[in-house]
């Protein structure tokens, strides 16, 4: 049973795969999607979360708890136009395994698929719904971060308000949580930045892991001489 799982597994990341060669292969000749002749259809960066493994935790982590394999494959969820803007935001899209018991026992989701919901750094479930539309998913999402903007610039005007009443420390540290989840308001994170620069702080953006290769070389190229 394992190993037809493990299978059919393998032929949606194949066929998902596919569809994105055949996107790209469709752009170069003026189309994104295959057949469909829409430009702007892209798949959305799902990922399956591997049996038994530990949750992903982030800012904003939703999880798809299909009610089978074969759900994935036809669901309209794959080409979500909004949830893809989401991912600019640092949303991640997770898909839990059908039969992954101890995974979706661990997300109290027993007897309850097909189902999604988000969860928190701490892995705490903070929205669900009892069905896997697209539409309802992405509505989920939307609140889930609409409540996050409304959080923010509640946290920049308490930071404005202590900084201007000389409470530096308590200003750096509101502004510090600001920037460190700058990913998902990206101009509130800079204006932390700035804010955080006037009050003696500097944060940067982290330095790119991606490094040269040392066994690198650059040769000169070769001039011939005519004679």
């Amino acid at each position: 049973m394992i190993e037809r799982r493990s299978l059919v597994l393998s032929l949606i990341f194949l066929a998902l795969a596919a569809s994105l060669g055949a996107q790209s292969r469709e752009g170069q000749r003026g189309r994104s999607g295959p057949g469909t002749g829409n430009p702007d259809e892209h798949l959305v960066p799902w990922k399956f979360l591997p049996p038994g493994a530990e949750l992903i935790k982030g800012s904003v982590v939703v999880y798809w708890l299909p009610a089978s394999l074969e759900e994935v494959k036809r669901s309209s969820l794959l080409a979500s136009h909004a949830l893809l803007e989401d991912t600019a935001r640092c949303v991640q899209l997770i898909i839990v395994d059908p039969g992954d018991a101890a995974t979706i026992e661990k997300l109290g989701a027993t007897g309850k698929v097909p189902m999604a919901l988000v969860i928190d750094k701490d892995a705490h479930v903070i929205r669900q719904i009892n069905n896997t539309r697209s539409q309802a998913i992405e509505r989920m999402v939307s609140e889930e971060l609409n409540a996050i903007d409304d959080d923010v610039f509640r946290q920049l005007i308490e930071a404005k308000r202590v900084a201007g009443a000389g409470e530096k420390e308590k200003a750096i540290d509101l502004y510090k949580r600001i920037w460190d989840d700058r990913c998902l308001y990206p101009l509130v994170g800079l204006e932390a930045q700035h804010a955080l620069k006037d009050l003696g702080v500097i944060v940067k953006e982290p330095v790119s892991a991606l490094q040269a290769d040392p066994n690198l070389k650059v040769i000169a190229p070769t001039t011939t001489t005519r004679h």
